[in-house]
């Protein structure tokens, strides 16, 4: 059964992803490295990549099929927002620190706000994926939820989303916040001015520095969620019911000669004649509007 799928070894983010896949990906594929496995493993499955009805050039190509399960739209829905939300996090980080060595106000409120969907779509990520894990019969044992991590970020987004003037000493070249046991619990007023002003400098934490340190905390837990669903998600690939769901038993094996353009890796010549006897690979050529 697996040789059945390892056509979908032929696709990358880079040529085959949506654009704003393709856009963000140079920024966090690093860092990310483990949401483009899972991709391929799961995602491209559920997508009209893998019809042969669905020619590349068609927009519809990278679109969701029409047939797939809802539990598996949602899913999808929430793996490609939490992909978008942690890596615009990271070029929202990376553009405070451009504005702070140029003398300019940070905005570290973008920040924080796109770590905390980041962070509500993790936990719907997971979730669904349980879910339908759980309907095929299996047993996942996925890493536990940062927690600790997960109030950080989301006290200091609820913070900014009251005042965006929560730092100062942006004179120093570099903007100052409130530690995290100055912020205000669930139910508490709001932090005033006057209370900031009160903190002791000594007390008052590096923006950026805690923006990256976040950041680099969630990153490494999506990672490890991403290389875990990945392994759980080929494990369910051998399961009748996923073939079933899904619809997949008359598009099997998956190949990239299902493509209305094939390439042809051996003679450098174009065509699908004689594809199959030939024993010539072939590849899925890269989307005309992808970045050089």
């Amino acid at each position: 059964m697996t040789s059945s799928f390892a056509g979908l070894d032929d696709l990358n983010l880079l040529q085959h992803g949506d654009v704003r896949e393709r856009d963000l990906w140079p920024t966090v594929s690093g860092a990310l490295s483990q949401y483009e496995p899972f991709w391929r493993a799961l995602i491209v499955l559920l997508s009209n990549r893998i019809e042969p009805s669905v020619r590349f050039e068609d927009p519809a190509w990278i679109q969701a099929r029409s047939t797939i399960p809802c539990a598996y739209e949602q899913l999808a829905m929430h793996n490609y927002s939490l992909f978008y939300f942690s890596a615009r996090a990271r070029q929202a980080i990376d553009e405070d620190g451009q504005c702070l060595e140029a003398g300019n106000y940070p905005h570290p409120e973008t920040a924080f706000f796109l770590l905390q969907a980041a962070v509500d779509h993790a936990k719907g990520l997971q979730l669904g994926a349980r879910n339908i894990l759980r309907h095929l019969g299996l047993r996942p044992e996925f890493p536990k939820h940062p927690e600790d991590l997960y109030r950080t970020i989301g006290s200091y987004r609820n913070a900014f989303t009251h005042n965006p003037v929560l730092g100062r000493a942006i004179n120093q070249g570099r903007e100052l916040l409130p530690p995290e046991t100055w912020l205000p619990k669930k139910g508490d007023k709001n932090l005033m001015w006057s209370d900031i002003a009160r903190i002791p400098m000594s007390e008052m934490i590096d923006g950026l520095k805690l923006e990256e340190d976040l950041w680099g905390r969630l990153s490494a837990f999506l990672q490890k969620q991403w290389e875990v669903l990945t392994g759980e998600f080929v494990q369910a690939r051998q399961c009748d019911k996923f073939i079933a769901d899904l619809g997949l038993a008359v598009l099997l094996p998956i190949r990239s000669a299902t493509l209305s353009t094939l390439t042809m890796g051996a003679s450098g010549t174009s065509g699908a004649s004689g594809a199959f006897s030939s024993g010539w690979s072939y590849f899925f050529p890269a989307r005309s509007d992808a970045p050089s």
